[in-house]
């Protein structure tokens, strides 16, 4: 009963942290779309930069959990198990090198924040779980969101092309609807104007030959007008490709930061969280608090 008592919490821990490397799925994808102008660059970001409103979250319910199931084991024969079978979970979601230094991370994560916890719970006097495992899960979730930022940097200058930035065809030539009839070249245009029979014969004006003559003229000018801006863009490309290699690191800051601050505003509800699970847990039996007299050695002239 006791040994159930101590391993209740590990599963919801392990579930946890599963979904949230799952979820990471799409932090360590291809970044190609970084430095390709094209329609899809600006949705790609917006992802990008969306993904702590779910990372985040996932972050610090993982750590709630495992401080949670730590605290209740505190037995190192029962979490080095559990931590151990966390770190081999990015083995099977993720890419090969970035699980195997997503595993290592996270193990030598999870050891400390055990370490650093027992330390704590063999020190106090007076139980308070704010006070006693909200620092160990902020320090375990910061630990975790350094990791993923690294391994984010990884990925993105991995995905750094050797010519730097580039633009995309369809952004300057998005795709048209496709049309049953062949296009009319210059010659049939002229042989048909030097023949109107031929029209009159299918009940057709000849006036219609200007239009495609000028529907013609249309396309050139929006060929040179397409051209001239690609050159213009690409000026500017050349320009900012020195600075293609400091992207990875710019991003993975920014992808630190963001999921930093989402950590913290959710860091407010930690106090509450830790309240009414020990309030339940007390509630229900399933932990007990004591209360203990000691002698105290004072000095007396």
């Amino acid at each position: 009963m006791i040994l159930l008592k101590k391993l209740i919490f590990a599963p919801f821990f392990l579930v946890i942290f599963a979904l949230l490397v799952y979820k990471l799925k799409s932090v360590f994808i291809s970044f190609d779309f970084i430095f390709t102008l094209s329609p899809d660059t600006l949705t790609g970001l917006l992802s990008f930069f969306a993904l702590p409103l779910i990372i985040s979250p996932l972050t610090m319910f993982a750590s709630f959990l495992f401080i949670l199931f730590a605290s209740i084991a505190s037995d190192w024969k029962i979490v080095i198990p559990v931590g151990i079978i966390a770190s081999l979970i990015p083995m099977i979601f993720l890419d090969p090198v970035y699980g195997l230094i997503l595993m290592v991370g996270i193990l030598v994560s999870l050891l400390l924040a055990f370490v650093f916890l027992e330390s704590t719970l063999k020190s106090y006097v007076t139980f308070n779980p704010y006070s006693l495992l909200g620092p160990q899960i902020k320090n375990l979730s910061i630990f975790l969101i350094l990791i993923i930022s690294f391994i984010c940097f990884l990925s993105i200058n991995k995905s750094v092309p050797p010519e730097g930035f580039q633009i995309s065809e369809s952004f300057l030539n998005p795709p048209r609807a496709s049309s049953s009839q062949p296009p009319v070249s210059n010659e049939q245009i002229d042989l048909l104007k030097e023949n109107p029979q031929i029209l009159k014969q299918f009940g057709l004006d000849p006036a219609i030959l200007d239009s495609l003559n000028l529907s013609g003229q249309s396309d050139m000018t929006n060929e040179l007008v397409n051209q001239t801006i690609k050159d213009q863009l690409q000026l500017l490309i050349d320009t900012l490709n020195p600075y293609a290699r400091f992207i990875p690191l710019v991003l993975s800051v920014l992808l630190f930061f963001n999921l930093f601050s989402a950590f913290f505003i959710l860091n407010f509800f930690l106090h509450l969280l830790l309240f009414l699970t020990f309030y339940i847990l007390e509630k229900t039996g399933f932990i007990k608090f004591t209360t203990e007299m000691r002698e105290v050695k004072k000095l007396v002239v």
